[in-house]
């Protein structure tokens, strides 16, 4: 992981590039620094995005406050020709959905939507989702059906299906299930929501995402 690179970006795109950089520590798989009041600790993503031909590296960034509160996500992308993408930037992504088909994976694609934009409000112009904990990702693609069952069992499997793509010209259309766990007032509840997606052939992405179940709980 390039941290300076890393850490110029954050400065630029996400806090202030007056705000103090503090007890930064860098590692190979790992950096955490501290910008006023506000812990950041930044990871090699396990993304499917980062094995694009076009990505050199990318990165899931964590920010919490230090008192327990939830934490929200952020995810980076660096070109290999020196591009820096930020995926919450709702812009960038849509664009980033025009290469559907072509050197992006619809599902890589799905992955990222699922983890960053499964919050109540996407409406942008750069989107922060919320978890849990700063363990814990704020959104999740369902990939197969046996596994979101068995991690949350008390969801029905006819409530969630596998990523579904097809493509029509040089049109992708794709169809997929996200899961977002979140905080509330009795401790928690799970949203599950249906996306669907079009994009490639060099065009913004646009998608949209109903419901199927809000505030699900646990038994």
């Amino acid at each position: 992981m390039d941290a300076d690179r890393l850490v110029a970006t954050v400065r630029r795109r996400l806090v202030s590039p007056d705000l103090e950089i503090e007890g930064r520590r860098d590692w190979p798989d790992r950096v955490v620094f501290k910008t006023n009041w506000h812990f950041y600790e930044a990871q090699p993503a396990d993304w499917l995005i980062g094995g694009a031909p076009w990505v050199a590296e990318a990165v899931r960034l964590v920010a919490t406050d230090g008192v327990g509160s939830m934490a929200r996500t952020y995810g980076l992308l660096f070109g290999r020709s020196g591009e820096e993408f930020l995926l919450n930037d709702v812009q960038t992504v849509r664009t980033l959905g025009g290469r559907l088909g072509d050197d992006l994976d619809p599902v890589a694609y799905a992955e990222v939507l699922a983890e960053l934009y499964s919050g109540r409000d996407i409406e942008g112009p750069i989107v922060t989702p919320v978890s849990v904990s700063e363990w814990a990702r704020p959104g999740e693609l369902v990939r197969d059906v046996a596994d979101v069952v068995a991690k949350y069992p008390f969801v029905a499997p006819e409530l969630v299906a596998p990523p579904a793509v097809e493509v029509v010209d040089d049109e992708v259309r794709l169809a997929f299930h996200s899961c977002h766990y979140r905080r509330g007032g009795s401790g928690g509840g799970l949203d599950i929501l249906h996306w669907t997606v079009t994009g490639g052939g060099g065009r913004p992405a646009a998608w949209s995402r109903r419901y199927v179940v809000e505030d699900l709980q646990r038994p």
